[in-house]
């Protein structure tokens, strides 16, 4: 038995799972962090208006959840931020309701990695399938190949919005998710605000999710209008110019590729119009990261694989 006094020694571990719809994978997402055998830690739940019982299922589980039930869906930059500000904890995890841990030492692995690794700020998860347990390419998103380094630790610019950690300092000196966002590519604006800050984001494959990828809510265009969208406005808040554009046009031409490819051009397009016209909102919010940090972005960008490489994982359909 673990006596009182060790848990306080403990960090408090805040766990957000962010809710809409899906509810049955949301009960998996649960009782994967009800199973957790680290014991100093609170567990956050955010309805973002998914308009079904939530309630009474958190209730049954366990009394001491916090429950947080907007009255409107604020996306997952709003849904994500309500929770954090109501956490206490020294870190924070922030998981989506169709993620789960893959054993009850998750909590344990994240507290024992951040005491190793004073250096490091944020942990991105391995994301692996939930049926096969094999590393899920749609969430490798980092300057690696995912063939020699799925299993390795490395500094990385990437982590999963919905599978990470956080010391809760990252938070208090950089902000939190950007809401005009409100999905998608909210957790590359930020990253570069973490990075700018001299923090670090550590890719940690021995903490491990499953990733149901529940289809529920995900429409097959909703990709190609919000990242064409999403893009444009991180490139006018968060870069300069010549940067911008380097980041933006390969960007911009993957969208338009796969926007045809998968017959929804439509929907690029939409994301183009309506990027450009949000830009007086957000131009209000800019904030261009340091030349130091362009550089230390361009060293970790030397060890992304040549474009043939990065396609191949988009054979069968876009990964997105």
């Amino acid at each position: 038995m673990i006596r009182a006094k060790n848990i306080v020694e403990m960090p408090l571990v805040s766990v957000i799972i962010l809710n809409y719809k899906r509810l049955e994978a949301f009960k998996l997402a649960l009782d994967s962090v009800l199973q957790q055998e680290y014991p100093n830690r609170e567990i956050i739940v955010v309805d973002n208006h998914s308009e079904e019982d939530i309630e009474s299922l958190v209730r049954n589980r366990d009394a001491s959840i916090k429950l947080i039930q907007l009255p409107t869906n604020r996306g997952s930059c709003g849904g994500r931020n309500a929770g954090i500000r109501e956490a206490r904890g020294d870190i924070l995890i922030t998981l989506d309701n169709d993620v789960n841990f893959s054993s009850p030492f998750e909590l344990t692995k994240v507290v024992n990695t951040f005491k190793q690794r004073p250096d490091i700020h944020v942990l991105a998860f391995q994301v692996c399938d939930a049926e096969t347990g094999e590393l899920r390419l749609r969430e490798w998103c980092h300057p690696r190949s995912w063939k020699k380094f799925g299993q390795s630790e490395f500094e990385t610019h990437f982590f999963g919005e919905g599978a990470v950690a956080f010391r809760r300092q990252v938070f208090q000196t950089c902000g939190l998710y950007y809401e005009p966002f409100f999905i998608g590519c909210e957790g590359y604006d930020l990253a570069l605000r973490i990075l700018n800050h001299g923090f670090r984001i550590l890719y940690a494959p021995r903490i491990r999710v499953h990733h149901l990828m529940s289809p529920e809510t995900r429409r097959p265009d909703r990709a190609y209008y919000i990242y064409t969208r999403n893009y444009l406005w991180i490139t006018y808040k968060d870069y300069p110019l010549v940067a911008g554009l380097r980041f933006l046009l390969p960007k911009l031409a993957m969208m338009l590729y796969f926007a045809v490819r998968e017959r929804c051009p439509g929907a690029f397009l939409r994301g183009l119009r309506d990027g450009v016209l949000g830009l007086a909102e957000i131009g209000s919010n800019r904030s261009p990261i340091s030349k130091s940090t362009i550089k230390y972005l361009a060293e970790l960008e030397k060890w992304r694989p040549g474009l043939f490489f990065r396609l191949a994982r988009h054979k069968l359909k876009p990964l997105l």
